[in-house]
């Protein structure tokens, strides 16, 4: 059966980015190509899957710690050497690939889970380390009320890695005026969300809470997309008219705007158990170090100020 070949330029089209971004993630190695001749050539299959899942190295480390189930994670001994680091952010894949080179680091594993199921697996044993960026509507606060209900009997230490800007993606010049959530309610507009458990999708659950807007009443709500960039592209190519995601992503996607709605602080969370082990402090040294910091800073779009504090730790 022949499958269909995309050109950087074709590839860079669909995306809504510019050519050289494209060559960018190949080199990367975030979106897989092959020569022909001179000529790069990108299956759709695997543009459809960077979309939807992001990053190719993301998922091929963690199809291979589990070979028969491509994307999942099994459950593991705590003993085996290596360690899974889970989140979607791109900043993770930079720390795995330093903890995986540094003198007293480890092999590193990527899981590809959002917020809410990374810390569920982190409570099964399924990976090692979990990031988060769930806020919770009652505290005004991120992360630490769901850190203490969803990982019961487990002590814990949580590390500040940076802030971020979660907002609206919207059309370039924003048409439709989509300022506040009140505006979801709107007959004219349609939405595309995020998946059950992401952070995003926790934010719009809760400010639809906050606002007494029932999901029934906005367009959209149930058709997912499981990617900042997927829901970015979504809103370019008029799927929808509006998604919340992060401004960096949104800088990635040429025709839409990014609307702030407000600040979220990004965590990292791993077993207290864990925590005085060689790997997991080679881990935080890499986290606080200007180098690191640095790098992330370069991307954009982040604040990486306090990047390694201590914000929580249980007693005993």
């Amino acid at each position: 059966m022949s499958e269909k070949l995309l050109t950087a330029v074709e590839a860079a089209e669909i995306l809504k980015v510019k050519k050289n971004t494209v060559y960018d993630m190949i080199k990367r190695g975030d979106l897989k190509a092959s020569k022909l001749g001179k000529q790069l050539r990108i299956r759709e299959e695997d543009l459809e899957t960077y979309i939807r899942y992001g990053s190719q190295k993301e998922i091929a480390s963690v199809s291979q710690a589990n070979p028969s189930k491509p994307g999942q994670v099994p459950a593991r001994s705590r003993s085996n050497g290596n360690i899974i680091l889970c989140g979607q952010d791109m900043i993770l894949d930079l720390l795995a690939d330093r903890l995986s080179r540094h003198p007293e680091g480890c092999p590193t594993l990527r899981s590809y889970k959002g917020s809410y199921n990374g810390l569920y697996a982190l409570y099964l044993g399924q990976v090692d380390v979990a990031t988060a960026h769930m806020w919770h509507y009652k505290t005004d606060s991120y992360n630490l009320p769901y850190i203490n209900s969803m990982l019961p009997g487990t002590d814990v230490v949580v590390i500040h890695l940076l802030k971020r800007k979660q907002g609206f993606y919207v059309k370039k010049g924003n048409p439709k005026d989509i300022f506040t959530f009140d505006d979801l309610k709107r007959n004219d507009v349609s939405i595309v969300n995020r998946e059950p458990g992401s952070g995003s999708r926790i934010l719009m659950d809760e400010k639809l809470r906050q606002h007494h807007i029932p999901t029934a009443m906005v367009n959209g709500y149930h058709h997912v997309c499981n990617s900042h960039l997927e829901a970015a592209i979504s809103v370019a190519t008029g799927t929808a008219d509006v998604a919340l995601g992060t401004e960096k992503h949104s800088l990635q996607v040429e025709e839409i705007d990014f609307i702030f709605v407000q600040e979220e602080s990004y965590d990292m969370i791993m077993r207290k158990e864990d925590f005085p082990k060689d790997n997991y402090q080679a881990l935080l040294s890499i986290v606080r170090s200007p180098v690191y910091q640095n790098e992330v800073r370069a991307l954009g779009g982040y604040d990486v100020t306090d990047m390694g504090k201590i914000i929580y730790q249980d007693e005993g």
